[in-house]
Formats: C-alpha cells, sequence, structure tokens
C-alpha cells in the first residue's frame, strides 16, 4: 500500500508491515519517518538492525544471505538498506524477491531519494507498494510552510504569534532542518510564548558557523571560510551527520539543477526543488563552476562520510572537509593525491 507520511503513525499503531520503502530528498522529513519505523520495530521487541549500503559495486547476495539467515542474537531483526541513487544495480530483483517472499524474521526498510515516474513502475517497486508499505516524502510547499512551523513550535511547547511565525519562514526560507535548529534555540530559552522581537533576536544572536552557512560557503568556492566553519562546527561538539545532512541537500540539488538550460528552465528548477529567490545565488554560483562528476563525486564522499558518522571507523569530518575541496572545484588535485 501507499501511504502518506502523517498516516504512518496510526499505520504503526496497528501492526508492522514485512519491508518499507522511504522515499524523498529532504534530509529531516526522511530521518523522521525512518525514526518512526524505527520506533515502532523496538516497540515489537526487535532490538538488532543490519544496515547495507548498495552503492557501486554491492554484492546484493549479502543482502539475500542475511535475509535468511536466523539471528545470532535476536529473533527477529530490521534490515535497512539505503539505495543512494534510488536505482538497485541488479535491476531490483533482490529486493523483488524478498518483498514477494518476506522472511518473518525480519522487517525490511529501504530508504531512496525521490523516484521518479519510471522507476515508480518497475517490478521491485510495484512488489514492495503491493506486499509492504511505501511512503513518498513530499517536500513542504512555500504555502504549507507556515502551518508547519506552527505545528513545529507547539510540538515543542511554544506559542507563536502570527507575526513571529512570519518572520521565522522568512529567517529559514523552507530550509526544514535549519527551522527546527531554530526552534531548539528558541525552546533553550526557556520563553513560553514567542513573539517577532524574540524570533529576531534569536537571528542575531546565532552563530554565523552553523551547517547551513557551511554548506553555503562550499557552494560559493570559500574553502578557506567553509574550512574555518567545520573546524569550528566539529570543536562545538556538532553532530556530523546533521552537518553532513545540509551539505548533501544541496549537493542533489545541485545534480537535479545541472541539466537545466536556459534561465526559464533553471527558474523552473528552483522552483521544484524548493530553492528560494535568497538562495539561488550560491547556487548559481557552483552550477557554474561545478561538472556533473564534480557533483558525484561530491555525493559519493558524502555516502562515505555518513557511513563514517554511524562507525564504519572512518573520521567523517575528514570526509566532509574532502567535500568541501570537491564543492571548491580542486578534485582533481584531491583525487590525484589519493
Amino acid at each position: 500500500m501507499k501511504l502518506r507520511q502523517d498516516q504512518l503513525s496510526p499505520h504503526l499503531a496497528k501492526t508492522l508491515a514485512p519491508c518499507y520503502l522511504i522515499s524523498g530528498d529532504d534530509p529531516l522529513l526522511v530521518m523522521e519517518a525512518c525514526d518512526e519505523i524505527r520506533a515502532a520495530v523496538r516497540q515489537a521487541g526487535i532490538d538488532e538492525r543490519e544496515l547495507f549500503h548498495a552503492e557501486a559495486g554491492f554484492e546484493w547476495r549479502h543482502l539475500r544471505e542475511e535475509a535468511s539467515a536466523m539471528s545470532l542474537f535476536a529473533s527477529r531483526r530490521l534490515l535497512e538498506l539505503r539505495i543512494p541513487n534510488g536505482k538497485p544495480s541488479d535491476k531490483g530483483e533482490t529486493v523483488k524477491e524478498l518483498a514477494e517472499h518476506p522472511s518473518p524474521d525480519n522487517i525490511l526498510l529501504i530508504i531512496c531519494p525521490r523516484l521518479d515516474a519510471k522507476t515508480q513502475k518497475a517490478a521491485w517497486y510495484k512488489a514492495i507498494e503491493k506486499h509492504g508499505v511505501v511512503v513518498p516524502i513530499w517536500p513542504i510547499e512555500r504555502n504549507q510552510y507556515p502551518g508547519w512551523l506552527k505545528r513545529r513550535l507547539q510540538m515543542a511547547g511554544l506559542q507563536a504569534d502570527p507575526a513571529a511565525v512570519s518572520a521565522l519562514a522568512h529567517q529559514t526560507e523552507g530550509n526544514l532542518l535549519a527551522a527546527v535548529q531554530e526552534i531548539e534555540k528558541l525552546r533553550m530559552l526557556g520563553e513560553s510564548t514567542i513573539t517577532e522581537d524574540v524570533i529576531m533576536q534569536s537571528a542575531g544572536d546565532s552563530s554565523r558557523f552553523d551547517a547551513f552557512g557551511l554548506a553555503d560557503a562550499c557552494l560559493m568556492g570559500k574553502i578557506g571560510e567553509a574550512n574555518r566553519m567545520l573546524s569550528h562546527l566539529k570543536s562545538e561538539g556538532h553532530e556530523p551527520i546533521m552537518v553532513l545532512g545540509a551539505m548533501t541537500r544541496k549537493i542533489r540539488q545541485l545534480i537535479a539543477l545541472k541539466p537545466c538550460e536556459g534561465a526559464q528552465a533553471l527558474s523552473e528548477g528552483f522552483r521544484s526543488q524548493g530553492v528560494w529567490p535568497r538562495q539561488q545565488g550560491p547556487y548559481k554560483a557552483a552550477l557554474q563552476r561545478l561538472s556533473m562528476k564534480d557533483l558525484h563525486r561530491a555525493l559519493a564522499t558524502a555516502a562515505d562520510a555518513d557511513l563514517a558518522a554511524k562507525g564504519s571507523g572512518e573520521d567523517p569530518w575528514l570526509k566532509m572537509a574532502q567535500i568541501v575541496i570537491i564543492l571548491s572545484g580542486q578534485a582533481d588535485k584531491l583525487f590525484t593525491l589519493t
């Protein structure tokens, strides 16, 4: 079946499907949907989790073997499969097989970027839709954004007047991760009622060393400034996965925008990617400077950083420093050295 994101919680409160597909480009909304499923899985007594990254060279037989193997430590497991490009290299045969013949010992969670119409006609996608649950994550449209902000403020125990919500919408410009960070800052102020003045004061007190400032510095090719920001974020104890999320989102948007030729096509591309007018300058600079090869190198390095942040043994901050170099337009120098 196919569910909207707001239908996921009621579904999980009643049952667990054998497999789930979460697809979308907004890192916050995708993360929250996956977290809901993980929480429901733990509530059902399933504590063991195996993570698979279906990147270039991925051995699909390993997933099939794990899916058919009995767990040594628990009766059931969550098998989490991430497909960064949304296109299984085995044409989806393994996913189709696991969806059509689910093991009672496992729950399968598949995470993909937004899938195009052609992919949604693929046999593996149809198998999940028939035997499991598909949750497409749609971006928050501009006219929906103030309402979304108001609900998030209420979830944080905050009441905000319309002027405050409007100011916060203007400040964050549709960037959901940035909005969540700002709301957390407001919650920590200890004020239950938020006014426009409070929003403006909080914005004025915010450090320029944040994940979104870092991402913009990368897009502008300001390698020195970006490295200083990255070092500051690390020293301040920020979670690497949150910093990486901001960078990865920009890279994916650039990949989607790169084929756009001409002002009209680019304007439509910005609209479809949710890039507001005041945000477009850094994107335009990056699109002029970077090739599609550079962008795919940056995305592959971001995938390595994601693995590192989840315990692969490598340093995620070092991987993000490599992303800074690639986005500065010096990828060839980096790959020559390595």
